[in-house]
Formats: C-alpha cells, sequence, structure tokens
C-alpha cells in the first residue's frame, strides 16, 4: 500500500476514533436521538472499511465487532447502558492502540477478552468491567424479527472507476462486505483487460455483477459502497425490479440525514488537507509581505513619492487581508480540545467515586491550532486538579447541604483579540489558611503573611508545592500546576483563579489568538525599541512628571480618580536607576483584576509583527515573548507586559516583606 495512502488512513482514523468516543460519551442520554445514532455508527463503520481497504485486516475485524454492537443499539434491539458504554469505550482504546503499532509497522495486537465482551453484549449479556466471562455460554435470546423480511434479492452491478486502485480502494473489499451480508454469487467482467504487457497494474479494468439474497437493509448494503466518492460507479436492482444507484457519501464527514434530502458528494463543499509545515511557511511569507510594506511607507514618505501613495495604500489592504486570511486558516475550534475531555471525567469519576456533572461551553469559539495542540496537557492537569481537590464526595456534600453530584465546568470566549478559557468547578474552594501554612513552612512566605494576600492563592502554582499530605493516583506529587503556569507563558498567555469557600474555584486562562503573527505598538525606551503586542494594552495616555506620586516608595499615577502603579521600562531594563525625565507614555494595563501603568518614552505608532522566537539562551527572560523584524530591518524585542507587571508585583511584594521585616 502507498504510504501517502496510509498516512490519509491513519490520519482519519484518529478522527473517526475521536468523534465515535465523542459519540459513546453521549449515547446513554441519547439513546432515541437517531441521528446522533446514526453519527455513531457511521463513524465505527466508515473505520472498518477504510481498515479493509488499506489491509489492516485485524483492526476492519474488530471494528465489525463494535460496529455490530452499535447497529444493534441503533435498530432498537439493545437498550444502551453504563456497563455496555464501558466496554465500547474500552473497545475504542484498544482501536487507538492497535493504530498506534500499526503506525510502527507492527501488527495490531489481539484482545480475546474484549472481543469476548462485545459478543456477549450484542447478545444480551452485558457484564461488568471486573466480572470473568462465564466458562459456559449462556442461551442466547430469541432473535428479534429484522425490518426486512429474509431472502430479499438485489442484483448489484460494480463498475469502478478506472483510478479507484490510486485512491487506495480495493473493491474486493466491497465484494467481502457482501458476502458478510448474505449468499452473494459474483460474475467478474473481464472485457476491459488487455495483455499483460500493455495493462497499467494502477488501472482497474474489471467489473462484476453480483447477486445478492439477504435480510440485510437497503440502507446497509448502500453503506458497503461508502468510499465511492463518485455516482454511477455502483447500481443496486431490487427483486422487484426498481433500480437505483448507490448513494456515495464522502469519506470524511458522512451525512446522516435521509435519503431524500441527502446532498450529493458533488455538491459538498471540497476540503483539502493541507501539511502543517506548509501552513507555517505561508503564514510566514504574508508576515514578510507585511513587513515590506512597512518598508515601502516609509521610503515613501523620505522621497516623497506623492503618486505612488494610493498603490502603497491598496498594497497595504491587501496585504492585512492576506495575513487576516492565512491566519484564519491556522484557526480551529476548541471543540478539538474539549471533545478528549468528558472520557477523562468519567474515568476519573469512577476511580475516585465521585459524582460530576461535565459540561462544556463556547466549543465553536476559534483559537490557533497551535496553542490548541500545547493546550492539552495544561487542561488535563486543571480538570484533573478540580476532581481531587477541588469537588466533595456525595456524602460531604450532601452533610454541607449541596446537591451529591458535583458540577465542572469548562468553556471559552473571546475577549477583545484574546481567547479565555475557564475551568470551574462548585466544589469546596481553596482553603487559604491550609495553602498558608504549608507555604509559611517551605519557606515561601513571611510568618506575618495575611491569608488574604495575593500571593497565597498564586502559591499552588509554584513548582513543589501541594497541601496533599500523601501521595495519590491523581495529586500529591507537588507537580502539575507549576508545568500549567509555564506551558501557558509560553503560549503568551496567564493563568489566574479565583475561589470562594464551599462555593468553588475556577482557573481563568487568558491567550493570544495566535502564535504566528501580532499588531503592535512600537515604543521607545532609552533609544531602544520595542514591540508591545496592542491586545495587552487598554488605553495609552501621556504622564508629566508632576502628575506622579510615590506611595510605599512606589511610583503610581492617579487615572479619572483611580491610584495607578506604575512599571518603569526603564528602571527595569537599566540597573543603574531611572534618570529625571519629561513627559512619557503610559501604557495602561491589567494585573489581578487592578490596572497598572508601563511608563515608556515614546510611541512610535502601530506596526504589524512576525513573531521569531528566541533562542534556547535567551529563553528564560519572560517578560520577552519573542523578536521581529521591523520594516527597516533592525530586530526588535517584543514585550510580554503581563509576565512584566507579574515579575515586578512580585518583586515589589518582597522588597516590602524584607523591609518590614527588620533586621
Amino acid at each position: 500500500m502507498n504510504d501517502r495512502f496510509l498516512s490519509l488512513f491513519f490520519e482519519e482514523a484518529r478522527e473517526l476514533l475521536q468523534a465515535l468516543e465523542a459519540g459513546l460519551m453521549d449515547l446513554e442520554a441519547r439513546q432515541e436521538d437517531r441521528e446522533h445514532l446514526d453519527r455513531t455508527f457511521r463513524a465505527a463503520h466508515t473505520l472498518k472499511g477504510a481498515a479493509g481497504m488499506v489491509g489492516l485486516r485485524p483492526i476492519a475485524d474488530f471494528t465489525h465487532k463494535v460496529e455490530a454492537v452499535l447497529d444493534d443499539i441503533r435498530g432498537g434491539r439493545m437498550a444502551v447502558s453504563r456497563d455496555a458504554i464501558t466496554i465500547l469505550l474500552q473497545a475504542k482504546d484498544h482501536l487507538n492502540h492497535a493504530l498506534d503499532e500499526a503506525v510502527e509497522g507492527r501488527t495490531a495486537t489481539n484482545s480475546p477478552d474484549l472481543e469476548d465482551a462485545l459478543v456477549r453484549l450484542k447478545l444480551g449479556q452485558t457484564i461488568a468491567k471486573s466480572e470473568p466471562a462465564a466458562s459456559t455460554p449462556e442461551p442466547s435470546p430469541e432473535p428479534i424479527a429484522e425490518a426486512v423480511s429474509p431472502g430479499r434479492r438485489y442484483r448489484i452491478e460494480l463498475r469502478p472507476n478506472r483510478d479507484v486502485l490510486r485512491k487506495g480502494i480495493d473493491p474486493l473489499g466491497f465484494l467481502d462486505e457482501l458476502r458478510g451480508l448474505g449468499r452473494a454469487r459474483v460474475t467478474p467482467h473481464l472485457e476491459a483487460l488487455a495483455s499483460l504487457e500493455s495493462m497499467d497494474p494502477t488501472d482497474c479494468l474489471m467489473g462484476w455483477t453480483i447477486e445478492l439474497e439477504t435480510s440485510a437493509s437497503r440502507e446497509q448494503i448502500d453503506e458497503v459502497f461508502l468510499f465511492l466518492d463518485e455516482p454511477g460507479q455502483v447500481t443496486i436492482v431490487e427483486e422487484d425490479g426498481s433500480q437505483s444507484p448507490a448513494p456515495a457519501p464522502a469519506i470524511s464527514g458522512p451525512s446522516t440525514a435521509p435519503e431524500a434530502s441527502r446532498p450529493r458528494p458533488s455538491m459538498a463543499s471540497p476540503r483539502v488537507r493541507v501539511d502543517a509545515e506548509q501552513l507555517d511557511g505561508l503564514v510566514g511569507m504574508a508576515g514578510e509581505l507585511a513587513v515590506l510594506t512597512d518598508s515601502l511607507q516609509e521610503l515613501a514618505e523620505l522621497v516623497g513619492t506623492g503618486p505612488m501613495s494610493g498603490t502603497l495604500e491598496a498594497l497595504e489592504r491587501l496585504g492585512r487581508r492576506l495575513r487576516d486570511a492565512t491566519l484564519e486558516l491556522r484557526m480551529v475550534p476548541v471543540e478539538e480540545l474539549f471533545v478528549r475531555f468528558p472520557r477523562l471525567v468519567r474515568d476519573l469519576a469512577e476511580k475516585t467515586g465521585k459524582r460530576i456533572d461535565f459540561r462544556m461551553e463556547g466549543e465553536d469559539t476559534l483559537l490557533d491550532r497551535t496553542i490548541v495542540e500545547r493546550l492539552a496537557d495544561p487542561m488535563i492537569h486543571l480538570i484533573r486538579n478540580a476532581i481531587d481537590h477541588g469537588l466533595e464526595g456525595p456524602e460531604d456534600r450532601e452533610a454541607k447541604g449541596k446537591n451529591p453530584v458535583g458540577r465542572i465546568t469548562i468553556g471559552a470566549g473571546h475577549e477583545g483579540d484574546r481567547v479565555a478559557i475557564r475551568i470551574s468547578d462548585d466544589g469546596r474552594g481553596l482553603d487559604r489558611a491550609k495553602v498558608l501554612k504549608k507555604g509559611i513552612a517551605l519557606g515561601m512566605l513571611s510568618p506575618d503573611t495575611h491569608p488574604e494576600d495575593p500571593r497565597v492563592g498564586n502559591l499552588i502554582f509554584e513548582a513543589g508545592f501541594s497541601t496533599r499530605e500523601q501521595v495519590g493516583e491523581l495529586s500529591g506529587r507537588g507537580v502539575g500546576l507549576d508545568v500549567v503556569r509555564e506551558t501557558i507563558r509560553g503560549l503568551r498567555g496567564t493563568v489566574s483563579l479565583r475561589s470562594t469557600p464551599d462555593k468553588g474555584t475556577t482557573f481563568l486562562i487568558r491567550l493570544p489568538l495566535t502564535l504566528a503573527m501580532i499588531d503592535g505598538l512600537l515604543v521607545e525606551v532609552d533609544g531602544e525599541r520595542y514591540v508591545v503586542p496592542i491586545g495587552q494594552v487598554d488605553e495609552c495616555m501621556s504622564l508629566l512628571p508632576e502628575e506622579t506620586v510615590s506611595t510605599f516608595g512606589r511610583a503610581s499615577a492617579i487615572v479619572r480618580g483611580e491610584l495607578v502603579p506604575i512599571v518603569s521600562l526603564s528602571g527595569r531594563f537599566h540597573a543603574s536607576g531611572e534618570a529625571q525625565r519629561g513627559r512619557r507614555e503610559l501604557l495602561l494595563t491589567h494585573y489581578a483584576d487592578q490596572r497598572v501603568g508601563v511608563a515608556v518614552d515614546r510611541l512610535l505608532g502601530r506596526v504589524q509583527a512576525v513573531i521569531q522566537p528566541l533562542d534556547a539562551g535567551l529563553g528564560s527572560l519572560g517578560q520577552f515573548s519573542g523578536a521581529t523584524i521591523l520594516g527597516d530591518g533592525s530586530v526588535s524585542l517584543i514585550l510580554d507586559l503581563t509576565t512584566l507587571v507579574a515579575e515586578t508585583h512580585a518583586a515589589d511584594h518582597a522588597a516590602l516583606a524584607e523591609k518590614f521585616a527588620g533586621p
């Protein structure tokens, strides 16, 4: 089999398994929803057919057993139970492992226990996952009559297109599936075959007539030919003389609409898979075009090319449109991230004995593909933390007058040019006194620290910090939330928490829409130029020396009646101190629900910045999120105001604590 076809299969198979798991998680609550049942069944059916087409027969055979159970559920011949869902989810995990083995070129490992569990499930003998298989089979229930009378006859003409083999489709797989539906008599048509010397082995020159006697429904026969993506290759004639072409749904996203309203594949919007590196290259070139446009604008201002101004403006508009279009190609819905968490919550609920109502909101919010991929582990840590530390057990919740079923909600939404993702629970909340006690014992805080000090809540993000006395399966090892914070900082984002005793805790993650390009403000500090992401700036204002005040030795300004602390970039970047300055510009931002001003010497204008990562040696400089090339060819560092303000805030608190601690 061609490596390209195998690669496409593996990619498609992962998506199908993800769709299968999502369908199974909702199956118990939606067993009367025909569309949902069809969609879940079709994911298994498509995977089975695709695995057979690329020669992965063990995967195809095992998926057939899963498909058979789902078909019984879909046909109303089997009720859905929690044990049944558990077995089907275990089967999905086995298929995922089998795919991993196939990717590595190994033969998929058999799972006799799971195969036996699926067979027993189909026979109506649902078993718990810890119960051993019986030594002697129990009598199977009486079969339920099929909707179609047994022995119905069909005449099927299969005439695949000449290039079907080059698409990775083996027509013999269709014949095998038809034989599995009943008695099939197959007559090959060889009239198009030429001499061996002149034949191209990648051409399909054969056709077949199949006389099929089966009790299967017409829909089941149609689904055999799911992968023939062009009409006219199959014609089915029923014994009463009616004739119709078999539908040919596309592989990636088969329709579940009724036949009368189902759109033909030729009417579907075409979709193209693009290599991630090629997409990143396109975004990079769009960024280079933006830099060149800025360079031309600067040259035009120097030489005064009035007649070219209109052309340059049009070029700038086109460049922005191209940039926006390429960035949209990188965007995916956060549903691709969220869809893996219902299964995680279900498994952890079983391990901990807790009852959990899991909810998802804002799944259609778009976010950069790279951020979505790298956000999975931090989200898993936070969900595990909510289940282990946040939610109480059913008995404890009832004793507090709460619903015995705890609730965890994850949601996403836009905040300006950033995306906010929250993970909330209605559990016990953060025990600040316990956190403070552990922080003092570890030497992280002074003994006179008040429990409401903002640093107390942030302690849980420190490396090695844990309030759990014993190491458990989910937590207690002192790792996790520090990794969460560092990973999110690496994505140019922030994570914070809000907690109320016995009401719950919310972790709030704020992230940029994309990591590729930003709109920024070009600022000057001591003759050096820096780029500030415009999404981190609420507003800009001028600041005169007499408008500053000092509070506890720290510069502040009064902005519309509010005392706003000031972080001076000159003071941060130059250890020699800050000289007396005249008028400066203040960039207003937010930190921990408080407004903060960042002082710079001058605002130079707005720029489009293509973000380049810093070398490994500079990676520890958290106040810089990358670098970019300006229109004149010079390099400028990109500031991360959130990290800059956080580091300044921590340093100021440490200095104050040392000052008041005394000798």
